[in-house]
């Protein structure tokens, strides 16, 4: 939807399940990626949400290729830690979203969103915020173009306490997903992050 994101739409006979990924390539001797699928209630096959992070996902978003090759089957990502609890608050920033968000569509646990992105509707099409506020009306979606970055750790905590939560789930970078974990972790709050041990 924009030159900073890309949409791409699989339908091969496989609907994975919500925090799960998938591993593409545009030459499979070459560099392989892994992104997060969001699989749509009652719809066959997923998307993958792929952000310009570099040099390999800017030349997919700019030169979009007729094919990929996909690795293997599915994998499990740490959102589905989300099982463990009653309630949890989903705190992505950018595209973080596409791994929040099949959880947040399949609605199996109750859950609370802060998303804090640039220009969201321009970045990522208003199919896609519309689908977000369809499935958590009661999501705060910050728009860092407008506001300025965040307190997330506060922003965080603010809807855990708000939504009575048990849990909070971040997807993030590296430095603010520690931030966030760390800083939810030192109040007695359980949260989770990627521990990007590969």
């Amino acid at each position: 939807p924009s030159s900073h994101v890309a949409l791409a739409r699989f339908n091969y006979g496989v609907t994975p399940f919500a925090g799960s990924s998938t591993t593409i390539s545009r030459s499979p001797l070459k560099e392989w990626h892994a992104f997060a699928n969001v699989p749509a209630p009652g719809q066959e096959g997923f998307r993958l949400t792929i952000s310009r992070a570099g040099d390999w996902t800017g030349d997919l978003i700019d030169d979009v290729p007729s094919h990929v090759w996909v690795k293997g089957i599915p994998t499990a990502g740490v959102g589905n830690i989300d099982r463990l609890f009653k309630r949890v608050v989903w705190v992505a920033t950018g595209s973080g979203i596409g791994p929040c968000l099949p959880h947040l569509l399949a609605g199996e646990v109750p859950a609370s969103l802060v998303w804090s992105t640039r220009t969201p509707r321009e970045t990522y099409g208003d199919a896609l915020v519309d689908e977000i506020l369809s499935a958590q009306p009661d999501a705060l979606i910050w728009d860092t173009n407008e506001h300025g970055r965040p307190d997330l750790v506060k922003l965080a905590y603010d809807a855990y306490k708000a939504f009575d939560a048990e849990a909070v789930i971040c997807i993030s970078n590296k430095k603010l997903t520690w931030q966030v974990v760390y800083g939810l972790e030192s109040r007695g709050i359980p949260a989770y992050g990627a521990i990007w041990d590969s």
